[in-house]
């Protein structure tokens, strides 16, 4: 029996990304193939923060309003395609993009038990239109990830 009615998911996402992270990784290493884009990453949110799952093992916390991963959270359900962020004010994008160099970004949304839990995305150091098999691709992904968490709930 899932419990997930009875509780907040954003409170779960923690003990998620433990039992995923091993998955996270994978797909943010095949994304960075299949794609060809220096950065992939799933973020799962966790209160006013996201941690983000990149190739390998590594991951990292940080603030919503401080990752580009982050997008698609704050326009809940949204994806988020951006070709060049040279042409996005500056004072609306996160600054951790900025100093990373990011020039373009495609960023689809995650949901688990139909809550928005997380976003899948792929960051560019040059200008890039993501095209429309690209971008419905990154959204099978999305669900996959989405589902992978609905058998631990």
């Amino acid at each position: 029996m899932s419990f997930y009615p009875k509780y907040n998911l954003d409170d779960l996402t923690p003990h998620l990304g433990r039992l995923c992270a091993p998955n996270f990784h994978n797909t943010a290493s095949e994304c960075r193939q299949i794609f060809s884009v220096p950065v992939a990453a799933v973020g799962l949110r966790e209160g006013r923060h996201v941690r983000l799952f990149y190739s390998g093992e590594a991951s990292q916390k940080l603030l919503i309003d401080d990752a580009l991963c982050a997008l698609p959270l704050c326009v809940p359900g949204e994806q988020i395609l951006v070709s060049d962020l040279n042409e996005v004010d500056e004072a609306l994008l996160p600054p951790l993009a900025l100093a990373l160099g990011m020039r373009s970004y495609a960023g689809v949304p995650i949901f688990a038990a139909r809550q928005l839990v997380g976003s899948l995305s792929l960051a560019d150091r040059k200008p890039r239109l993501f095209s429309h098999f690209e971008i419905q691709n990154l959204q099978i992904m999305a669900a996959k990830m989405g589902a992978l968490m609905e058998q631990y709930l």
